[in-house]
């Protein structure tokens, strides 16, 4: 194991009706002025929208917002919600919703301390990040963990990429997490990301340090708590406990705690990235789509670190033996309704394609741990997952 520091400043709130707390939670922060960040109208179903703005008002916080984030968020919805910001001189930002909305709300919290130009070129390192407005959240999905992280992921449609950043400061200040939300999420979204907190567990279990049991058998529970849920849902066992399991495995899943003493590995959303912009794939499919793609090349790379992860991971959760674990997972992704190649998203990746999508996929430098993934490796990676 190697050296750490850990502490995970998020509050979290968790389990039935527990927006009630929200009044307490802003108190707290001294809020005066809020900007609400929230997608479509899910929050509206939900009655949250309804209720967030009776809480506030009743405390005599004004509301400004910023709505109609789409999954996959694009930088207008950031720039949107920062020139509100600094109209209103708004002092705290809560988002409402899923991941996406989460990462918009982070882009704008630290946006609004930069010049228009300079937000995307902090995605792309071109500018520094300073400081960040803070931030709460009120969850609806089962999926990013970007609850309690410093995480965010922003498209640009201009610029047709998509980058991510993290930073300490963009930890949300609390987190409130009602599993019964999570009831509302169509179907194919729900297991999207159930396949979204595998991966996440993936990236971190994957690694080339020694000696990390501790972490890797919490990461291997965590892992089999959400295949044994999910399932659980398939076959119509659907009820509030196994929503609460999978909400609770999200966050556990991405607050850090698991990549502890250990180099996590990445490559595999890196490589997800591309395909989120330009084949429309949601972000649970991208990932599907490559993974088992990446253990095959991983493996050819890196035989001896690989053998000894797919192994473990085979006798704990997954059964049969290390060197079945990529078409056990095509098996089990399939079976969710989930593509575990492009060709089960209909996608005819062709040479040129495939190299287009590696050269964006290394545009900042080599990506991955595990292996050091560089563009003839990544053109290899996307070919090998038709």
């Amino acid at each position: 194991m190697e050296n750490f520091e850990y502490r995970s400043p998020t509050k979290i709130v968790f389990g039935k009706d527990q927006l009630e707390t929200l009044p307490s939670l802003m108190e707290a922060h001294k809020v005066k002025r809020v900007l609400l960040v929230y997608g479509k109208s899910a929050i509206k179903k939900l009655g949250i929208y309804d209720r967030i703005h009776t809480l506030l008002k009743a405390q005599g916080i004004e509301v400004f917002e910023e709505s109609g984030v789409r999954p996959n968020p694009d930088m207008s919805s950031v720039l949107s919600g920062r020139k509100t910001v600094l109209k209103h001189d708004i002092d705290f930002i809560l988002a409402a919703g899923g991941g996406s909305v989460i990462d918009a709300a982070k882009a704008i919290a630290f946006g609004a301390h930069l010049e228009e130009a300079d937000v995307w070129k902090t995605f792309m390192h071109e500018a520094e990040y300073k400081e960040a407005l803070p931030l709460g959240v009120i969850l609806t999905i089962a999926a990013t963990g970007s609850e309690t992280n410093g995480n965010t992921v922003i498209s640009n449609d201009d610029a047709n990429d998509k980058r991510s950043i993290a930073k300490e400061g963009l930890r949300p200040r609390f987190a409130i997490i009602d599993p019964s939300y999570t009831f509302s999420v169509p179907r194919h979204h729900t297991f999207a990301g159930s396949i979204d907190i595998m991966m996440h567990i993936f990236e971190q279990y994957f690694s080339p340090t020694k000696r990390t049991e501790t972490s890797d058998y919490m990461t291997l529970g965590v892992l089999k708590s959400v295949i044994e849920n999910t399932n659980r849902i398939l076959n119509g066992e659907d009820d509030y406990h196994t929503r609460a399991n999978i909400s609770w495995a999200a966050t556990l899943a991405l607050n850090w705690i698991l990549q502890k003493g250990k180099v996590g590995d990445w490559a595999s959303h890196r490589l997800s990235y591309p395909l989120t912009v330009h084949y429309g794939l949601t972000h649970g499919y991208a990932l599907s789509s490559i993974f088992p793609s990446w253990i095959e090349t991983a493996r050819n790379y890196n035989p001896q670190d690989m053998k000894r992860r797919l192994d473990l991971l085979a006798k704990e959760v997954l059964g049969g033996k290390g060197d079945d674990v990529p078409d056990t997972l095509r098996s089990l992704f399939r079976s969710w309704g989930a593509p575990a190649s492009f060709k089960d998203s209909e996608i005819d990746l062709s040479e040129e394609e495939a190299a287009k999508l590696a050269k964006q996929t290394v545009a900042l430098g080599n990506v991955g741990n595990m292996i050091k993934i560089n563009e003839s490796i990544a053109k290899e990676l996307y070919l090998n997952a038709r």
